[in-house]
């Protein structure tokens, strides 16, 4: 039998991290209610493991979790999924968010594409920073990696992500 402290901790927990983590899982499998059934299963999985005291960190525990099982849930529904907006669009898939940039206007399919190309780590630290919310500690338990190695992942990815999303702009003028 668990104890009604864990399962208050862990609802009360549930209540704020839930969003954050859908969008997670939102921006890998590009379907909302795919990512809604990944955060489900996911915590299910997770609760078992924390009601048997098996968790340290709650927070990066259900984010790498949810993660992988995103990861996983893409690549079974869409082996191969081409980035293509109009595609994409035909099938009804919402264009993600985009930051609007001094010199034009950047897509969230051309964001997507460019992150897309990054190696898996720098790709899970940029998702993780900037979709899931967390912070460079959180990544690094996540992921099983130093707070640094978390930060400069960022660092490069950025820099790769701004090279990458400059040449495709040079490329249409």
């Amino acid at each position: 039998m668990t104890d009604p402290i864990n399962t208050a901790d862990f609802e009360r927990w549930l209540t704020g991290a839930r969003a954050g983590l859908v969008k997670m899982a939102d921006s890998i499998v590009k379907d909302e209610h795919e990512a809604e059934d990944v955060v489900q299963d996911t915590l299910e999985a997770v609760w078992r493991e924390y009601a048997g005291g098996n968790v340290g960190s709650l927070r990066a525990y259900a984010a790498r979790a949810v993660w992988l099982n995103a990861l996983k849930r893409r690549s079974r529904l869409r082996r191969h999924e081409p980035l293509d907006a109009e595609a994409l669009r035909s099938r009804g898939i919402p264009e993600p968010a985009h930051v609007p940039d001094e010199d034009r206007e950047l897509t969230g399919w051309e964001l997507e594409r460019a992150i897309g190309g990054l190696p898996s780590r720098q790709q899970a630290v940029i998702r993780l920073r900037f979709y899931g919310g967390m912070n460079f500690r959180e990544i690094g338990r996540a992921l099983s990696i130093s707070m640094n190695t978390a930060a400069s992942s960022c660092r490069y990815a950025l820099a790769a992500l701004r090279n990458a999303l400059q040449i495709s702009h040079d490329k249409e003028q």
